[in-house]
């Protein structure tokens, strides 16, 4: 029976900062040995459900480098009951966020007490280096969006990456394409389709604990994924001034335990007391962990091109500290002025076509022509590169002359992206 209760600390937009009290502690992330590895700056963890290990983890202890996962043993082996209580609410249809954490209070009564944030929000179905997020390796492999926050060497700053990428907790012998098909109706169909449910433990990364076949679709349609986000409260500032913060570079989001009152703050005092006691006698696995389950799947390649469509972790960076939303109503001439005017133009320029061409912005064609034919230099080189692996997806007898001009004219490294213009007629 579920005897968690869930108090609601603070409305924000989009989201709700909850408190979880009485709850099972049944899915949670644990150390696997009390030893930091110092070669690599990272702590051995293991993400577990009902003990079942589900995603192995490595997580940097330097907050802007990037820690290692690898796929578990598929959550299926977790037999969660509540998982598959709640599957069939959340798959009829959204309706608004607090109705929706009440249908989903069997799964929060499965976390550790703590303080949570549960947003609305869009996630992308890849895992934020251009893979497609379910073909993953059962290894320890190092992901750039799985750190506190990305450093962005060009700019010299560093942003949070919002959990925005998926890490799969099913293994890919339980792809069923007929599911596919039914949530891309779905999605085409409905204004409020139903969501995947991610567990944000990964700072830039998220679990998918629910939703695989629903991120496939949105990966064949080419959109972002509806997505409730959890994603646990973590400690932080001075003993007289305790704060559950959920992003490294965000103060806004941080809820301070003075704002807390009454029962509530009561109980906040309580879990800080055994997050302290935790962090002192370092609680570690003790199960066995043996060989990750996941299959090998080759994916199609609609998948494995659909990441195209999505950012990579530098790009979603980037996006966040340059800011684009007011190259929208611009002009691509003022676009263009505009690029000129910034402290790192090059860097921008490069950053600013992938927006562009993610969201199909009116001006992505013709300012990915103005920098194609830039003189080729040096300085100029990777710019006109970056424009014309975009361009090249748009078919005209113009790009063609532009593309074979490359080919025949210019460096290696320019002859080889143009060339990829013909590689979907050779195909078809």
């Amino acid at each position: 029976m579920n005897k968690a209760k869930i108090t609601i600390l603070r409305r924000i937009e989009n989201g709700t900062i909850i408190l979880v009290t009485g709850a099972k502690a049944a899915l949670k992330c644990q150390r696997l040995s009390k030893e930091e590895n110092k070669d690599d700056m990272t702590i051995p963890m293991v993400m577990t459900l009902n003990e079942i290990p589900i995603v192995q983890m490595s997580p940097s202890y330097c907050p802007t480098c990037c820690g290692l996962l690898a796929a578990g043993y598929g959550i299926d082996n977790a037999n969660c009951s509540e998982l598959f209580e709640i599957s069939n609410y959340i798959n009829g249809g959204f309706t608004d966020l607090e109705s929706l954490i009440e249908t989903i209070k069997p799964l929060i009564g499965l976390f550790n007490d703590g303080v949570y944030l549960i947003r609305d929000t869009k996630t992308f179905p890849t895992d934020g280096e251009g893979n497609f997020f379910w073909d993953v390796s059962n290894k320890l492999e190092y992901y750039d969006a799985f750190a506190d926050a990305y450093y962005i060497s060009e700019l010299y700053e560093a942003a949070n990456i919002d959990g925005v990428f998926l890490y799969p907790t099913q293994s890919p012998d339980k792809y069923d394409e007929s599911r596919v098909q039914h949530y891309m109706d779905m999605f085409s169909k409905l204004e409020n389709p139903p969501r995947a449910i991610a567990y944000n433990a990964m700072s830039g990364m998220s679990a998918l604990l629910d939703g695989h076949h629903k991120a496939c679709a949105a990966a064949r349609l080419h959109k972002p994924l509806d997505t409730i986000m959890i994603t646990p409260g973590r400690l932080g500032g001075r003993l007289e001034d305790l704060y559950f913060g959920f992003g490294y570079c965000d103060e806004n989001m941080r809820i301070n335990l003075n704002e807390i009152k009454g029962i509530a703050k009561v109980l906040c005092m309580k879990i800080i007391k055994n997050i302290i006691s935790q962090n002192n006698t370092n609680p570690v696995y003790n199960a066995e962990l043996g060989e990750g389950r996941f299959t090998e799947r080759e994916w199609e390649d609609f998948y494995k091109e659909s990441v195209k469509f999505y950012p990579t972790a530098e790009q979603y960076a980037a996006e966040s500290v340059l800011r684009y939303d007011k190259v929208a109503d611009m002009t691509e001439d003022e676009i263009y002025k505009h690029i000129l005017k910034q402290e790192n133009p090059r860097y921008y320029a490069q950053m600013l076509m992938h927006f562009l061409y993610r969201h199909n912005l009116k001006q992505v064609e013709p300012i990915l022509k103005k920098f194609v034919n830039l003189p080729v230099s040096v300085e100029t080189q990777q710019v006109i590169g970056t424009a014309l692996k975009y361009l090249i997806n748009f078919k005209s007898e113009e790009t063609e002359e532009l593309c074979m001009k490359f080919v025949i004219e210019d460096t290696e490294y320019l002859a080889d992206i143009a060339k990829d213009y013909w590689e979907d007629v050779e195909e078809s």
